[in-house]
């Protein structure tokens, strides 16, 4: 499963070519406290990594997700 996929699909967007890097909390409506909590963990579980308190802390967008699975050595294949 993409990221794109995983955050199209709980965040319940329909077209995943407006999944961009940018996307936030503050552009994305959808993007509430829950569904935040919601992206971690089933990220977590799908790429089998954990997060510090302090990467937690940096995901902010979803290029802060990006930059931090591929600090974990996550494939860029997800990415696509």
């Amino acid at each position: 499963m993409t990221l794109k996929e995983i955050v199209a699909d709980i965040l319940a967007i329909p077209d995943q070519e407006t999944i961009h890097e940018d996307l936030s909390p503050q552009n994305a409506p959808e993007w509430t406290s829950l569904k935040h909590i919601k992206l971690i963990t089933t990220i977590e579980d799908t790429y089998k990594v954990k997060f510090t308190f302090k990467e937690v802390k940096s995901l902010k967008n979803l290029a802060a997700f990006i930059t931090v699975l591929k600090s974990k050595g996550v494939s860029n294949e997800i990415f696509e």
